[in-house]
């Protein structure tokens, strides 16, 4: 008996050039032994004589080699026309990049490495994909974003584009105030592979209605041939508060403009400290001077851990991860947010014949909620309006803090009569989410031209809130009873979904040039949400929050929603020789959300492309590539509130004792689909070698039959006195460019800079009757027939005159005035919250294993009613701090520049003006990442497949004239949100949770 002695075999894979080629697979073939390059295209593995190596890349031949004698072992691999082409994930398959007729943006995982682990992955997508309008919701850690793609394709249903991950639909409910369910931020940026948008007709509407909105296919990991590959990655960092351009007063300052003001006869302002205290009092008020951002906020702790093992043979693939992510957030005396995952992707060869695929993933995620509302319980409004002078512990005669029976600290109320402090601790909300998304499919090879696949897929999300207000709490004060001390309020929502599909797919190939597929889908779709909620008070201990020990149960309530989605779809694929492509695809579906009249709807799509670089006539072109396509087709929105075709009857009151129902609202049998129609014109091409590439796209989206509320008689019986109609009709239209450059590319050094831009243009084409919508958190918004969509809706401002100080606007016919009216409202043209350009653009720069790249993001065109700006400035906030500029008001005759006088408080503190409208651009150094990889010849001294250190800064620099903060999608959560009617994202901003900048530190280890 004998034994192959093996050698450890060595050497380095560059491509024809002579440039290393990192990640490059080598393979021992027949064995499930394998490895990769490091970043430097060097590889080390062990083989006996006569064992055959391979060595694979995408883009590149396939090179086997058979070991001899030699350990060292150098390849070059050449270029390959057909391997060049890049896989993309498409609607309900896979494609080559060439052979695609369609708009889609990817997004790989090199993309999203860089962000913050506890940051969603719709965040992530902002400046990432041309046509992708990003708007952080607010900076709260775990916190989604607004995503739009390709503009705002509906006035009332949602505009949330479609999720798939691995295949599976993911529900997202946000057209519905309290009803909102959206599980992207339980998802591990860490298990994805890559992103693909789908913009236009001729990819979103195979998904029919629900890829109205376009839609996102999100892919996670698999395992890869070879042996077991074990990562881990762990970051620690904090975040910050990004300061923002108020200068809030100080104690003395304070004071000075509380005399000031009550030397001008403001009522408000004669009770003040600053009016009233003695030369003595007020020097010790302004020795409390107390910085309240400091007092309420802190440096968030960002710590991120990830462990995943992946491998493959012949038969069986594997990918396992476990994460850990934690973000406190910079509110202090509350926990942030939490999120814990697992998952496990496998695929399995049961048979030739047979293949199965197996996807499970798990989060569970906590988040402590502070009140994101415009009063005393909200911290961010508290940290500018709480006096300078008033500390955060209340003091004695001697200036000594107060203590307790228990001798903490007691803190002070202020002049709110509200200690926000203390609120936080005994005034507590929080979240829980438990998601389960997972999916099984079997893929049957029937023969060599037709195969099968049946795939049921689930997602499984269950969320519970608690509200309490402790004993002796805060809140307790003012809405609790001192017989039943404390309450507690639990809200629990179970949304279960499963999905079901059989796809039938025929391909063949006829005279080797014409290529064609035709695919039938059946597709079955069921959303059940099941909400229930209990209130109690009366609780003997704040440790033990359960409802079962209340004294008495004063609320309780349950409903639930089902929704079913059944769809037929024909999807068909041609080719001629890779160079002349046509897809076509017609889907129906049946949904329950409308009545019998109008239950189903049918949407088709067409599109076609041209691959000129592949004539022969381009053989000698500096092009490598250059593709001509067009598409057009409709698709449906279905995402409206459910069972408007039928009468609803509310229980909210009784009657003899006995629980009576009353019209909620008037229904409307003929209800149906919102409709879209979308052309696409896109030119794809790439020149010198694919150094340099882009895509260029021309877009209009039409769409039709939008839901609107038609005023109706007071005696219908809805209690909005209106019925919800198919009436409406906007237009989007606009350019995308994408561009990326490999600049520089030698054997050590590389610079590659790439970016894109979307040109954005809409406009309202048909409303009732002609008439305009006045919509808006603050009734500030409005929709006219011709206009941009959510144009602003303000009184002009015409500035302080001169003489006496007084604040001036314009009325209706043009004349400027010292009266104010709300009557004076019109129409801001060609000023809204929707930004006319967006995008983003990065630089990478790499040096041997060194490593630096920075992503920016930016926006221009859009406007913000600030708000936030106008409660600082207010005259009428005298009891509040202010900010400095609230110096700057008229003093004398002649003065320009400057702030009505406080003489005229009634009509200068009117913030629905265009006074406080300001410019929302802005350019963001999104991330900034400098990392390192260690060489082969150290991780082979301590025997590891790769090492990684990096250090990533996010959100460090922006450049924006606005005040403020100019990332804005919430202004105040519990005044507007998503949801609730006439919320329109970015519109003002007014205290919600701040975005944050941040630094990690980390490292990533391969075994």
């Amino acid at each position: 008996m004998s034994f192959a002695q093996e050698n450890s075999i060595s050497g380095t894979v560059s491509d024809d050039k002579g440039l290393p080629l990192p990640g490059v697979n080598v393979l021992i073939e027949n064995t499930n032994r394998g490895t990769q390059t490091d970043f430097d295209g060097v590889y080390t593995i062990s083989a006996s004589r006569g064992a055959v190596i391979s060595f694979s890349y995408v883009g590149f031949e396939t090179k086997k080699i058979v070991v001899g004698d030699n350990t060292a072992v150098n390849v070059k691999l050449i270029a390959s026309s057909s391997e060049l082409e890049e896989v993309v994930v498409t609607a309900y398959g896979v494609s080559k990049r060439s052979n695609i007729t369609s708009a889609i943006s990817t997004v790989g995982s090199q993309d999203l490495q860089d962000f913050v682990p506890s940051t969603s992955i719709d965040n992530i997508l902002q400046g990432q994909a041309a046509g992708v309008q990003v708007t952080a919701s607010n900076g709260r850690p775990g916190n989604t974003a607004f995503v739009q793609i390709r503009g705002v394709g509906s006035l009332n249903a949602s505009t949330t584009p479609l999720y798939v991950i691995d295949g599976v639909p993911i529900p997202i409910t946000d057209n519905t105030a309290n009803n909102n369910f959206n599980p992207l931020a339980g998802l591990n940026p860490n298990d994805i592979e890559s992103m693909s948008v789908l913009k236009d007709a001729a990819s979103a509407s195979k998904y029919g209605s629900r890829g109205a909105n376009g839609v996102i296919l999100i892919t996670t990991k698999k395992g890869k041939r070879g042996d077991a590959k074990i990562r881990f990655i762990s970051s620690y960092g904090f975040g910050e508060r990004i300061p923002d351009s108020f200068d809030l007063m100080n104690a003395s300052q304070k004071l000075e403009i509380e005399r000031q003001y009550a030397g001008l006869g403001i009522g408000a302002a004669t009770k003040l400290p600053g009016a009233v205290s003695t030369p003595e009092e007020l020097q010790t008020l302004i020795g409390l001077d107390t910085n309240w951002e400091e007092e309420l906020l802190r440096t968030s702790v960002i710590q991120s851990n990830s462990l995943s093992i992946s491998g493959a043979d012949e038969r069986l693939s594997y990918f396992l991860s476990l994460g850990y992510d934690k973000n406190t957030g910079v509110i202090d005396r509350i926990d942030g947010f939490e999120r814990i995952t697992a998952r496990l992707n496998t695929s399995y060869q049961a048979k030739d014949w047979l293949g199965i695929d197996a996807n499970v993933s798990y989060a569970r995620s906590a988040t402590d909620l502070p009140r994101d509302r415009n009063n005393v319980q909200n911290p961010f409004r508290a940290l500018y309006s709480y006096n300078p002078y008033e500390p955060l512990f209340s003091r004695d005669a001697q200036g000594n803090v107060l203590l307790d029976t228990k001798g903490n600290p007691v803190f002070n109320p202020t002049s709110t009569s509200f200690p926000i402090a203390r609120a936080l601790l005994t005034e507590q909300e929080s979240s829980r989410n438990l998601l389960v998304i997972g999916n099984v499919a079997a893929n049957i090879t029937l023969s060599d031209k037709f195969s099968n696949r049946f795939a049921i897929g689930l997602v499984s999300n269950r969320f519970n809130r608690t509200s309490r207000s402790l004993q002796g709490g805060v809140l307790d004060g003012f809405v609790g009873d001192k017989n039943f001390p404390g309450t507690q309020t639990e809200n629990y929502a179970l949304d279960f979904e499963y999905n079901v599909s059989n796809l039938f797919s025929y391909n063949d190939t006829f005279n080797d040039v014409h290529n064609l597929s035709a695919s039938f889908l059946l597709e079955y779709n069921e959303n059940i949400r099941t909400d229930l909620f209990a209130d109690a008070r009366g609780f003997p201990s704040a440790e033990i929050p359960y409802l079962d020990v209340s004294a008495e149960a004063t609320n309780a309530g349950s409903d639930e929603d089902r929704r079913i989605l059944f769809s037929q779809a024909l999807f068909l694929d041609y080719d001629y020789d890779g160079k002349y492509i046509a897809s076509a695809s017609i889907r129906r579906d049946g949904s329950t959300k409308f009545g019998p009249e109008n239950k189903y709807g049918t949407f088709a799509s067409g599109s076609l492309a041209w691959n000129i670089a592949k004539e022969s006539f381009m053989d000698d072109s500096f092009f490598s590539d250059l593709k001509l396509r067009a598409s057009y087709g409709t698709s449906g929105n279905q995402n409206i509130p459910d069972f408007q075709f039928v009468e609803l009857l509310g229980f909210n009151s009784t009657y003899n004792g006995r629980t009576t129902g009353s019209s909620l609202n008037a229904p409307n049998p003929l209800i149906q689909w919102e409709s879209q129609a979308i052309l696409d014109i896109g030119v794809e091409f790439a020149f010198f070698n694919n150094r340099l590439s882009g895509v260029v796209d021309y877009f209009k989206k039409n769409s039709k039959d939008l839901l609107l509320n038609r005023p109706i008689s007071y005696t219908a019986g809805d209690e909005d006195n209106a019925i919800f109609q198919n009436i409406g009709e906007v237009e989007n239209r606009g350019v995308e460019i994408s561009l990326n450059a490999d600049v520089i590319r030698t054997e050590d050094f590389r610079l590659s800079l790439g970016g894109n831009i979307t040109l954005l243009d809409t406009e309202v084409k048909k409303l009732i009757n002609g008439q305009d919508i006045v919509r808006g958190t603050f009734g500030n918004i409005i929709l006219r027939e011709g206009q941009e969509i959510n144009s602003f809706y303000l009184v002009e401002y015409a500035g302080v005159n001169p003489d006496n100080g007084a604040p001036q606007y314009v009325d209706l016919d043009g004349n400027i005035t010292e009266t104010y009216s709300d009557s004076f409202q019109k129409i801001q043209e060609g000023k809204s919250p929707i930004a006319d350009v967006e995008g983003g653009f990065y630089t990478s720069v790499k040096y041997k294993g060194f490593g630096l790249r920075g992503d920016f993001v930016y926006r221009s065109g859009n406007y913000i009613l600030n708000r936030q700006r106008a409660a600082g400035e207010a005259i009428g906030n005298i009891d509040s701090n202010l900010y400095t500029s609230a110096f700057n008001y008229w003093k004398q005759p002649g003065d320009t520049g400057v702030l009505p006088s406080p003489r005229f408080q009634d009509t200068a503190d009117q913030a629905a003006t265009t006074r406080f409208l300001e410019k929302g651009d802005f350019i963001r150094l999104r991330t900034l990442t400098f990392d390192y990889n260690m060489p082969r010849k150290f991780l082979d001294a301590i025997k590891l497949e790769s090492l990684r250190l990096f250090v990533t800064g996010q959100n460090i620099w922006t450049l924006t004239d606005y005040q403020g903060d100019p990332e804005i999608g919430i202004g105040s959560a519990e005044s507007g949100e998503q949801g609730d009617p006439g919320f329109v994202p970015g519109e003002f901003s007014l205290f919600s949770y701040p975005q944050t900048r941040s630094y990690t530190f980390g490292i990533e280890v391969g075994f």
